[in-house]
């Protein structure tokens, strides 16, 4: 969180801005959000191969790697 904020925050809409009128970067440091589809640098830096998954529910995404972050076995997800 304190890295983040250092960072100005992670803003993806013109709406969220400093009093600057400057938008936040920490989202360039972001693993795995927008990159669905693409490998996961966790599993890669592992040696295994595995792609980036979007999980969307309630008008939000979430993204994911089915390796490092399997879903829960009861399957309530």
């Amino acid at each position: 969180m304190t890295d983040a904020l250092a960072a100005g925050g992670t803003s993806f809409d013109s709406l969220y801005v400093n009093v600057n009128g400057a938008s936040g970067y920490f989202d360039r440091s972001l693993n795995a959000y927008g990159r669905e589809g693409k490998e996961c640098t966790r599993c890669a830096q592992a040696g295994r191969v595995s792609f980036l998954r979007r999980d969307q529910f309630m008008n939000r995404s979430s993204y994911t790697c089915p390796v490092c972050q399997p879903r829960p076995r009861n399957g309530r997800w």
